[in-house]
């Protein structure tokens, strides 16, 4: 779906966001219960939420970008999303502290913009005309389908409208954890792991 080296460079960012999400979750199992408060803040079942989400979403986006997820999955993954979302959302009132809970609306934002991608992603990257029509052939005087050319069409522009509008949210994002890695001391690994996936996020959706 998504060709090199863009292929190469978004398999690598999901690749390393879904271990790093893997590692946390692992490591919020050997430690329930700790004592730390800056540490319980990256734990508990909102943090546990989003790590699974991002899990998924990872897994999601680097089957994305080698194949066509189909009808079936597309829908599949929309509603999984769209219940992270609503988890994330319930949990809010749970999150202590301003910082944090921008960072709960920074993962919602991602998640709307996976279930946009999702959606409009026939629309975004068009789909081919066939120019085989009996107007057409009639047009040539018949011929065959083999030797008809193929047109994509383009997409509507208040779809590219929209699409513009989640890259820039997710760069917003991007930035966002940029800044809290570079003043914030401890749990790195944790805010580059939302870096990527949101730059990944903008940068798929600019391709597409």
């Amino acid at each position: 779906m998504i060709e090199a080296p863009y292929s190469v460079l978004l398999s690598v960012v999901f690749v390393v966001t879904a271990v790093i999400c893997i590692l946390h979750l692992a490591q919020a199992r050997r430690s329930v219960g700790t004592s730390d408060p800056h540490h319980a803040a990256h734990q508990g079942p909102v943090a546990t939420a989003v790590h699974v989400n991002h899990l998924v979403m990872s897994l999601a986006m680097l089957l994305m970008v080698w194949r066509p997820v189909g009808q079936v999955g597309t829908w599949v993954q929309v509603i999984i999303f769209s219940v992270f979302g609503v988890l994330m959302l319930a949990g809010l009132p749970s999150v202590h502290g301003w910082v944090e809970r921008v960072g709960v609306f920074t993962h919602l934002v991602l998640n709307a913009a996976m279930v946009w991608m999702l959606l409009a992603m026939p629309l975004l990257m068009g789909h081919a005309m066939d120019m085989s029509s009996d107007e057409h052939a009639a047009h040539h005087g018949g011929g065959s389908m083999d030797s008809m050319p193929m047109q994509m069409t383009p997409a509507p522009a208040w779809a590219t409208t929209v699409n513009w509008v989640a890259v820039s949210l997710s760069f917003v994002v991007a930035v966002w954890w940029l800044v809290r890695i570079l003043r914030e001391r401890g749990h790195r690994v944790h805010a580059a792991c939302h870096l990527l996936m949101a730059a990944g996020m903008a940068l798929m959706l600019a391709l597409m």
